[in-house]
């Protein structure tokens, strides 16, 4: 009954506004996928990466909500004489790649974006870096109205008959997005912004995806440096803000601590106009070739509902190749794993 009540208000919802406005997935693992975040990050890191998120909310509903991504990015290196010691290796050009699907109410939303991404970087000095990168987007959004459930297909007796009478429908659209990001020392950050072109969600003229302004920074702390041990415990505070429409205006504060291939990670999330909040706790596995990772996010509203029932679960797999050819490593712009 619970799933009548919620698509009923959901169409009531949909044709009582005047504008529409979709939204872009939230990951609670920002940097696991770091060119989703800001595409400028393609090609920044020393190895290959490819990684796959899967992201489950509102688990102990009827309608869960889940997102799943696929990533890929490395750089176009480029190899330097420099006599007798050998090639230096330079990655100023990089390429990526993401996929990304959301699904909503068991398939009968659903959207797909297609992202290839292109990035140029360079060193202004010996210890820091700068990058630009581009995004071209395909989305694809599917609605199998079929799924949906009215009023007049219940009877007295609560049961479910005959089928809404409704047929699916497909919509594509072509996206763009820029963003630039840099580190200084220990100190990294940069800025995006996603859908330029705020392409159309549905074909109605006033449904569309608004842009995304995010922006994020951080800093590695060795805090271990006092003691003058080789292992080192590094302290990653960070603060990453996005704001898309508006109603969606999130501000996520937290921290990392990495020791040897383990880190862990709290955050705090905190969505300012509707006033919602909730914990993000993180573990995860990083070595040179292997990321593993798991979150778990705890959502408190601000008129009481909280706990399991708002709580998602997210599950990271990736894998990093090095650079058969490259003799030196190059510069690679600082970020967390996860």
């Amino acid at each position: 009954m619970k799933k009548n009540i919620l698509f009923i208000l959901l169409a009531i919802i949909c044709v009582s506004k005047r504008f529409i406005y979709a939204q872009d997935p939230v990951f609670s693992q920002f940097f696991f996928n770091p060119v989703f975040l800001n595409p400028a990050y393609a090609g920044a890191d020393k190895s290959i990466r490819m990684g796959v998120v899967v992201k489950s909310q509102w688990t102990t509903l009827n309608i869960p909500y889940s997102s799943i991504g696929v990533s890929y990015d490395q750089a176009l290196l480029r190899f330097n004489g420099i006599g007798n010691r050998g090639k230096r290796t330079t990655n100023k050009v990089g390429i990526g790649a993401n996929i990304i699907s959301d699904v909503e109410g068991r398939g009968t939303f659903a959207r797909t974006n297609v992202d290839f991404v292109y990035s140029y970087g360079f060193q202004p000095s010996y210890n820091s870096s700068l990058r630009f990168g581009i995004q071209a987007s395909a989305l694809m959004r599917n609605r199998n109205y079929y799924n949906l459930t009215f009023l007049d297909m219940i009877d007295q007796n609560g049961t479910i008959t005959g089928t809404s009478g409704f047929t699916g429908q497909t919509t594509f659209n072509f996206d763009l997005g820029l963003g630039i990001v840099g580190d200084w020392e220990n100190l990294y950050g940069g800025v995006a912004v996603h859908h330029l072109l705020e392409p159309h969600d549905a074909n109605s003229p006033n449904s569309y995806l608004p842009r995304k302004y995010t922006a994020h920074v951080g800093i590695d702390i060795n805090l271990y440096s006092w003691y003058r041990r080789k292992d080192k415990l590094i302290l990653s505070p960070n603060v990453v803000f996005i704001q898309q429409g508006r109603y969606y205006n999130m501000l996520h504060m937290g921290a990392y601590i990495s020791y040897r291939s383990v880190v862990a990670g709290l955050w705090y999330r905190n969505n300012i106009n509707f006033k919602g909040h909730a914990f993000m706790a993180t573990i995860g596995y990083a070595d040179d070739g292997l990321r593993v990772g798991y979150s778990y996010d705890f959502s408190i509203l601000q008129h009481g509902l909280k706990g399991l029932p708002t709580s998602s679960h997210e599950v990271t797999v990736g894998w990093n190749f090095a650079y058969k050819k490259a003799k030196r490593r190059y510069r690679a712009v600082k970020c967390p794993k996860f």
